[in-house]
This record gives structure tokens, sequence and C-alpha cells, in this order.
């Protein structure tokens, strides 16, 4: 019965690990740029016990089933994020840009350190320390980097900003006049599963592991770069997936409650024994 209890309890604990994965997979529903992340379960170590000792070598050689009983301590739930792309949408605003091939991230600064994003919803701010000039910022306000790690920043009389689909940007002062050109800063995660959710939609990257799981596509590589200005790219979230997932979390949840119940039950029937 404790056993029983004890396998249950575990289970549960899982299961409402999964419970919130799916409720925050479902409240990012809208979130541009936003990776769903799929959960399954493993069984934990099992134990053997022993109950049968044949005295019948014959009887002992036929047997189809283990002479015991298989008991084990319950499932556990493993983590994936799934970086499939979502579908595209357009807003029509110049400052919206969606990345449409899976795996590749812009990289932004986050308070002295490179971390990489989908969400390309992003705003012109003033520059740090520079009143005469505006920076691409994400809607948090850090700033959008260059090929080379540099923010991306230039005179406020630069009014026309586009993007073509490998990632080059071109602000002109208006017709007939001066243009600058910059390259948005873009991985691919040739290890994805070396990405870390940091929060907000953003991700990081050991810096052990930066080297191998990411590749800085510059050079003939920004060929393979494939984005769309004026568009944004939806969450990944397949909603009938998650609620199929979320019904089926607490059914198994509420059967695992139920035998922590029984047990309880049957121990208060022995306790009670005269």
């Amino acid at each position: 019965m404790l056993r029983s209890m004890i396998t249950a309890s575990n289970t549960m604990n899982e299961l409402q690990k999964q419970m919130n994965n799916i409720s925050h997979n479902l409240a990012n529903l809208d979130t541009a740029g936003y990776k769903a992340k799929n959960t399954s379960f493993s069984e934990l170590v099992r134990q053997q016990i022993e109950q049968v000792n044949e005295k019948n070598n014959e009887v002992a050689q036929s047997r189809k089933t283990p002479p015991g009983i298989r008991l084990g301590v319950g499932a556990v739930m493993t983590e994936k994020l799934t970086h499939s792309q979502g579908s595209v949408k357009e807003t029509g605003r110049k400052l919206d840009i969606a990345l449409t091939s899976p795996y590749q991230y812009f990289q932004v600064d986050v308070d002295g350190e490179v971390q990489y994003t989908r969400d390309g919803t992003f705003e012109l701010t003033p520059a740090a320390g520079n009143a005469n000039q505006l920076q691409l910022a994400t809607k948090d306000g850090h700033p959008v980097l260059d090929e080379n790690g540099n923010a991306i920043r230039f005179d406020r009389r630069y009014q026309n900003f586009q993007v073509d689909k490998n990632g080059t940007i071109t602000v002109s002062s208006g017709q007939g006049g001066a243009s600058l050109r910059f390259n948005l800063g873009i991985v691919r995660a040739v290890k994805p599963q070396a990405l870390i959710e940091e929060g907000s939609n953003l991700f990081s990257v050991d810096d052990n592991l930066r080297a191998t799981a990411l590749i800085n596509l510059t050079g003939a590589g920004r060929q393979d770069i494939s984005m769309k200005q004026g568009f944004l790219e939806a969450s990944n979230v397949d909603v009938s997936k998650e609620m199929t997932d979320l019904i089926a979390s607490q059914r198994s949840y509420q059967m695992n409650s139920r035998a922590v119940t029984m047990g309880d039950q049957m121990m208060g029937l022995i306790n009670s024994v005269r």
C-alpha cells in the first residue's frame, strides 16, 4: 500500500508539471515567434520482489511470467522544445519582421549578454548616450545586433526602413538621399537542445557550447536566411493537441489521486483491526 501511494504521488507530481506546461503553451498562443514545449513520460526504475520459490525445476523452466511482482516508483516527465515553423501573419508594419525558416534566430543584447529570439516585433528607440541617433530594438527595449555583434544605430534623419529576404536593412533619408545598410545578426541553431529558455521569449546558450551549437550566418551563409518584412511569425502551439493532452493528463491525475485515496483507506482498515 505504501509503495502504491508513493508511485501514485510521484506520478501526480510529474502530471502537475505537464499541466503547467500545457497552460504555459496555451497562454502564449498569440505570442509572436513562441515555440511550444512537448512533454513525454517514461517509467522510473522498477524493482522485482521475488515471491515464488519453485521447488520443481521443470515447473520453474516452463514458467512464462517472472516469479515475483515488479513494482515501480512512478513516472518521470521530459520536456522538448519544438522548432517547427509557425504560420506567418501579415501586419503591414515595416518594423515587424518574420523569420520564415526554422532554427534561425535574431541576435539581441540583453544587459551585455547576447541572447536569441524569433520574435520580430521591433521598435526604433533613442540610442543610449546619443539623442540624435535611433537604434533598432525589441519590444522590451533590447538592442538588436548586426552580424558583427554591434547595435544597429543610425541618425534620426533616416526615415525609410526596408528589409530584404536575406536580412539586409536599408535606411534612407528620402528620395535620392543617402542610404545606409546593415546586416541583421542571424544565427542558425544546429544543436537546438543547447538553447536555454530565459523568459520573455528569449534564449541563451552556454559559452562553452556557443561555437558548436550555433552558426553565425555571415558572408555566403546569408543566402540561407529567409524573412519577410511586414509580417510576424505566430506561435507553433497546436490548440487541439494541447487540449487533448490536458484532458488526458487530468484523467491520469484523477486516477492516481484515487490510488492514493484507496491506499489510505486500506491502511485505515488495517489500523482498525483489534
